[in-house]
């Protein structure tokens, strides 16, 4: 979680949190709340489409509909205690519980600060820092797959909003959409997605019958810009690449800001519920759009009947888009866990998705102060598990995530404080887009299993922009026998998604 007060070089944070939207108190747990009298509800009914009579139904209960998730049967409703109990013993109604909410996965935050950041220059002369899009393949892709034959395959970014006048993002973005519920249009485009946060779910001051109120102060949250530059980061728009410069990106903007107080300390942060990340993947999916990157997660609890909602509806969502020929790529989570086991990683564990772990290396990348081209590159066969990466058999592909380095012991730097750290140990995260504000585009190294994601939803729009017949059941197989054996399945996957072998 984020204090009052954004700082680009973060405090490390291994673990996810969920928590339901009723109290915040209890974030540090991965599991459901107990129902509190009043908040808002997933719906889920036996039919797996909605029944003509459901909200009609909702609403006799003593429930307020909030949002209508047709394509997989759920609604999300504002309801007390009783119109739950009413709604959960009608025999068209298979489960109710909490309407889950889901955090960034959040580790290390530095921002570029070793040039000007207000005006990117029309060369690419950052790239010499993207060792991630090196050790890929990516640039074998690029002499494989013209920015035109890219253009045919879009990837929705479903996260916190992007910048969408960023200058190495400018004219990427074709679709611009919110689902959160706190919906504002901003930047200069005036665009629903742009990532910038004026209203809050205040818990502090909670009135469901008017959840969105102003914030005393404005948000930017760059995750969402971030995620989208390693995905498709224009050629000489700015001063980075994505893995595929000509990709087509849709913008959901599925987070809200939310505030609250406890254990004495006020936080500021966002997250994302439920409803509004259903409806931009059916959303996504109606609209054809090739491949969803999904760097966001929480967990559920097999065992928990408050999960079964949640779970029945995740399942379903995800079922709908890949029916729809929508494939689903998401981030493993930062929680350094085992994923075996009865606590389900969501939505990275559901069958139909591809769960991507993050790699570092184990080339010194931090004995380099002055990279250049030829020099800062992951050496092949000194991939790593990151440190706070989640692992198991769950996971499918793994794909450069950051970490800091390994010291003399072989252990990561990123376990020492920054100033114990040497100078060059941001090398090893991954640079891309951020922003600061409407007027200052910037750049930033990050880590995460956050960041591995887009990497390997990248190449899927290459898969999928040269093979547009192909159904996501297909394009997941390919990557996965084209990925390189970079060690332990448990860890790996099938192993590094490599953009060169994926496009042959």
């Amino acid at each position: 979680m984020r204090k009052v007060g954004y700082a680009f070089l973060a405090s490390l944070a291994l673990g996810l949190f969920a928590c339901q939207q009723q109290a915040p108190s209890g974030t540090t747990s991965l599991s459901v709340q107990s129902a509190s009298p009043q908040g808002r509800y997933l719906v889920v009914f036996r039919s797996e489409t909605l029944p003509p009579n459901a909200q009609a139904l909702a609403q006799s209960a003593g429930a307020r509909v909030v949002k209508t998730l047709e394509p997989i049967g759920a609604l999300t409703v504002v309801a007390d205690r009783a119109a739950v109990s009413r709604l959960a013993r009608n025999p068209q109604v298979l489960a109710v519980g909490p309407e889950r909410y889901y955090s960034l996965p959040k580790t290390e935050r530095i921002l570029y600060q070793e040039e000007t950041y207000g005006a990117p220059s029309a060369a690419d002369n950052l790239y010499k820092y993207q060792w991630d899009i090196r050790r890929i393949g990516a640039p074998k892709a690029w002499e494989r797959v013209p920015l035109e034959v890219q253009g045919r395959a879009t990837v929705a970014v479903l996260d916190t909003g992007v910048m969408d006048n960023h200058p190495d993002l400018v004219g990427q973005i074709v679709d611009f959409q919110a689902t959160n519920y706190c919906y504002e249009t901003a930047g200069p485009n005036n665009t629903p997605s742009y990532p910038k946060y004026t209203l809050w779910i205040d818990f502090d001051n909670l009135d469901l019958s008017n959840l969105c109120t102003p914030a005393p102060s404005v948000l930017y949250e760059a995750h969402g810009t971030h995620v989208s530059g390693t995905v498709a980061a224009a050629f000489g728009g700015g001063r980075v690449v994505g893995v595929a410069p000509g990709l087509r990106l849709a913008a959901y903007k599925v987070f809200d800001r939310i505030h609250f107080t406890e254990g004495g300390e006020e936080y500021d942060d966002v997250g994302a519920f439920d409803g509004p990340i259903f409806e931009a993947i059916i959303d996504a999916a109606k609209k054809g759009y090739d491949v969803i990157n999904m760097s966001l997660g929480g967990t559920l609890d097999t065992r928990n009947k408050d999960d079964v909602a949640a779970m029945v509806a995740w399942d379903r969502v995800m079922k709908y888009a890949n029916r729809m020929g929508t494939l689903i790529v998401a981030s493993a989570g930062n929680s350094a866990q085992n994923a075996n086991g009865y606590v389900v990683h969501i939505p990275s564990d559901l069958p139909t998705v591809i769960s991507v772990s993050a790699t570092g290396t184990a080339t010194p990348l931090w004995q380099y102060p002055y990279p250049t081209n030829e020099t800062l590159n992951a050496l092949p066969g000194q991939d790593v598990l990151a440190f706070y990466s989640n692992y198991g058999a769950a996971v499918d592909l793994s794909a450069p995530g950051g970490d800091c380095g390994l010291d003399e012991n072989g252990q990561s730097w990123c376990f020492r404080p920054s100033n114990q750290r040497p100078p060059g140990w941001r090398y090893h995260l991954i640079l891309s887009t951020i922003i600061i504000n409407e007027n200052l585009p910037a750049y930033a190294w990050y880590a995460g299993t956050s960041m591995a994601s887009p990497h390997v939803a990248a190449v899927a729009g290459l898969v999928k922009a040269l093979h547009k017949d192909w159904t996501p059941g297909e394009v997941r197989a390919h990557l996965k026998a084209t990925a390189e054996d970079i060690g332990s399945r448990q860890l790996f996957g099938q192993g590094l998604v490599d953009a060169d072998q994926a496009t042959r």
